[in-house]
Parts: structure tokens; sequence; C-alpha cells
């Protein structure tokens, strides 16, 4: 049998994408099943679905509902449509930030697209960025309130 993985890293990332960074903040998690087809990626963000229990990615005319938690017992990088998805609705989780942040400014998420910013025109305000970026698509820890 061929080995899965041949090439180590020297040190394992700091964050993943939907991970939880520490446990400082309490957070509140739902669980929620994936309507979208394509399932949904981990750090997320997750709108209302067709139903009450139901989420999809981001849609302008949905609702917030969270942002999805890293699994690792999924066989992706995913939750595959009508798994049981985990969702943060409150305390900081990994995301990837579609501009460079800065910590302490507040965090909005663009409703057609589900980019996570520091812009607010246009966009809905979910939290406040706890880490600073360099520039586009880095990951940052997201608080949301």
């Amino acid at each position: 049998m061929d080995p899965l993985q041949t090439t180590y890293a020297d040190r394992q990332a700091r964050w993943i994408e939907g991970m939880i960074p520490d446990m400082r903040t309490p957070g509140q998690d739902i669980s929620m099943n994936v309507e979208t087809a394509a399932g949904i990626g981990f750090g997320k963000v997750a709108v209302q679905g067709a139903q009450d229990n139901q989420i999809r990615v981001s849609a302008a005319s949905r609702a917030f509902r969270g942002i999805t938690v890293l699994d690792t017992t999924q066989l992706q990088d995913s939750y595959p449509q009508y798994a049981t998805a985990r969702v943060r609705t409150k305390g900081p989780v990994v995301v990837t930030a579609a501009v460079a942040v800065a910590a302490g400014a507040l965090a909005y998420y663009v409703p057609a697209t589900g980019a996570l910013t520091n812009v607010a025109t246009d966009n809905t305000l979910i939290g406040k960025w706890e880490t600073t970026t360099t520039g586009a698509n880095q990951l940052a820890v997201l608080t949301l309130s």
C-alpha cells in the first residue's frame, strides 16, 4: 500500500479554518442540517436554510445563523449535504478575512458572497476581529457577538 503522506511541515499550522482558537470565552454553538448540495466548508458563513433546522452557504436574502466549526470526524474539509453541522453563534472562531483586518475592528459579512470583512457598507455586523492580518485571504480570529 502506498503511503498517504510522505512529506511533513516542520511545524503544525497555527490555525485552521473553523477552529476554536481558545477557551477564554465560552462560545455558543447550535447543530443545524446542511441544505446546500455541495455542502459547506469549515469557518464559513452559514445562513438560514429552507427549514428551521437547516443552513446553507451565504445568500443575500437569508438570515445570518453563524460560522461553521471545524469537525475532524468529517471525511473531507467540509460538511456534506444533509450532515449535522456545528455552527458557532457566539464566541471566537478562526476564519479567512477577505481583506486586511485589525484587532478590535468591527467584523461584517457580505450577504451575497459570505466574505468576512471590516467594511460596513451594505454588509451585516456580526462581531469583532481579535487578531490582525497583513493582507487579504489570511486567517484571523473573529469573535461573534
